[in-house]
């Protein structure tokens, strides 16, 4: 097993690791456990960002090298970023397959590499990208999508 989603800064050092998850409903302890597992059995490595994506929410851990099962820096209300990507109105991000949240996520990244995100309005609040050193990391870098499992 590998993760998700691999992201790398313009000069091709390791920035994110994104792991994409079909839950609803997902708590800060379930994130926590989440990642410490992936840790744990080597399905990822520390890095120095990891996005865990869920159906409801996206958690954003910063300097990610810990190996501890510490709650996440960040929690985003996942419709907030990711619902504008949807092709229909009746489509929501939980009656979706992982494999379109997992290309709906590479979508919302490929913006946040290539184009700089909206920053205190624009209609989604992205602030949380700037605050958390995310945008900087990974600006002008490139994406790798793992095979799906």
């Amino acid at each position: 097993m590998i993760p998700d989603i691999v992201v790398y800064s313009r000069d091709e050092k390791l920035q994110l690791i994104v792991e994409i998850q079909k839950k609803t409903n997902a708590s800060v302890e379930w994130a926590a456990k989440t990642r410490w597992n992936l840790l744990l059995h080597a399905v990822i490595e520390p890095s120095p960002f990891f996005l865990l994506v869920s159906s409801d929410r996206v958690y954003l851990w910063v300097n990610a090298t810990s190996l501890e099962a510490t709650p996440p820096a960040y929690e985003i209300d996942a419709s907030e970023i990711l619902a504008r990507y949807l092709q229909s109105p009746t489509l929501t991000l939980d009656s979706i397959s992982e494999y379109s949240l997992e290309m709906i996520v590479t979508a919302w990244l490929n913006e946040v590499i290539y184009f700089k995100p909206a920053k205190n309005g624009g209609g989604v609040n992205e602030d949380w990208l700037y605050a958390s050193g995310l945008y900087d990391a990974i600006r002008d870098g490139s994406i790798i999508i793992q095979e799906v499992q």
